[in-house]
């Protein structure tokens, strides 16, 4: 659109020489008002040169008496939009001392002040007042491309707040499921020697360790490919949460907070540790945002077993100040967590309520 914008005003000069004021000499009418429609074209690269030859152009249609006077005031409009620094000072400044020496010679060749001084004033506040305009045009798209330049950084900011949440809850993830195999492979080794030293009950002491064995290797399933570095403040010996913890996580929150209410329904039973832990984390993270976010609200927890599923929602009312939204660094380390276990997070941010909904894959303990 570059090309119309600069297009459109540099056909004005020979538009309206031919359709307003015609000459007595048609052809060097044209070929003036062409020359400064050429000029024109240069007006957004050379805008102060674009001036100065639009003038004298002009000033070469005066003396053969063809004024025309368009090219200057464009010139103007496109010094005030597209000049830097002291160029755009300098342009209309030379317009209008150019006038002011025009208006002495004037008044001595044709005498009748009064139409000479207000034909020169006219001449001078157009001038002026096209190149404000241009002035305005211009700041108002400087403005543009600042808020354009800013919403880039804002962006590219916001893309690297998600990348490093992501990693550290990939990290923190690791190191979680990197506890879970350590505790259930020193259960077998407790289960193994026990068994080899009383030699009582062999049988469920390995049906125990098989188990127990079977759960970590689905475990080491999910742990691969994930960084294992651990978090600052990480303590290998805690064990990891679970969902029967979720009880005592409702009642810990402080007076002031928000008011939870967890339900369970479907079919309640004891799932793999990296599931419960992944549910878990989901619930700790939404009822801090709920508390960060939204305050002393009602909060209802629900956990829903089916088949193949875990599902958690974490509803909320919507106050006056937001909630968050999809984009929170809160949520994209749930749907790095939740998607690592080959889950899926919606967040779904209504009038009224606000939800987050967690998918997980469920596959009962044997």
């Amino acid at each position: 659109m570059e090309w119309l914008s600069d297009g459109v005003p540099a056909l004005l000069p020979p538009l309206v020489g031919w359709l307003v004021a015609p000459g007595a000499d048609p052809g060097l009418q044209l070929a003036l008002t062409g020359a400064q429609a050429v000029a024109l074209t240069w007006s957004r690269r050379f805008p102060l040169t674009v001036l100065g030859a639009s003038v004298a152009l002009e000033l070469m249609l005066i003396l053969v008496k063809m004024p025309v006077l368009v090219a200057p005031l464009v010139a103007a409009s496109r010094l005030g939009a597209w000049g830097r620094g002291a160029h755009r000072v300098i342009g209309v400044a030379a317009v209008l001392a150019l006038l002011g020496i025009g208006l002495p010679v004037t008044l001595v060749s044709l005498g009748d002040p009064v139409r000479v001084v207000v034909v020169y004033a006219a001449a001078a506040v157009l001038v002026v007042g096209f190149w404000a305009m241009g002035r305005l045009d211009g700041r108002r798209r400087d403005r543009i491309h600042e808020l354009q330049a800013r919403s880039r950084r804002l962006e590219a900011e916001r893309e690297l707040a998600e990348r490093r949440a992501a990693e550290r809850e990939r990290t923190l993830l690791a190191r979680e499921l990197h506890d879970i195999l350590n505790h259930s492979i020193t259960t077998m080794v407790v289960d193994a020697e026990a068994g080899a030293d009383t030699r009582d009950d062999m049988e469920e002491t390995l049906r125990r360790v098989a188990r127990t064995g079977r759960e970590s290797l689905a475990e080491l399933r999910r742990l691969l490919g994930v960084l294992r570095q651990a978090p600052p403040g990480h303590d290998p010996l805690a064990p990891p949460p679970r969902l029967e913890h979720l009880d005592a996580l409702v009642a810990a929150i402080p007076p002031g907070g928000p008011r939870a209410t967890l339900t369970r329904s479907g079919a309640v039973r004891q799932v793999d540790t990296s599931i419960e832990l992944a549910a878990y984390r989901v619930v700790q993270e939404a009822l801090t945002n709920v508390a960060k976010h939204a305050g002393p609200v009602d909060v209802r927890v629900l956990l829903h077993y089916d088949a193949t599923r875990l599902t958690v929602t974490i509803t909320n009312p919507v106050t006056s100040r937001p909630i968050g939204t999809a984009g929170g660094v809160g949520l994209v380390g749930m749907r790095e967590r939740v998607g690592l276990l080959g889950g899926s997070v919606q967040v779904r941010a209504g009038r009224e309520t606000f939800e987050v909904r967690a998918t997980l894959p469920l596959r009962e303990v044997p």
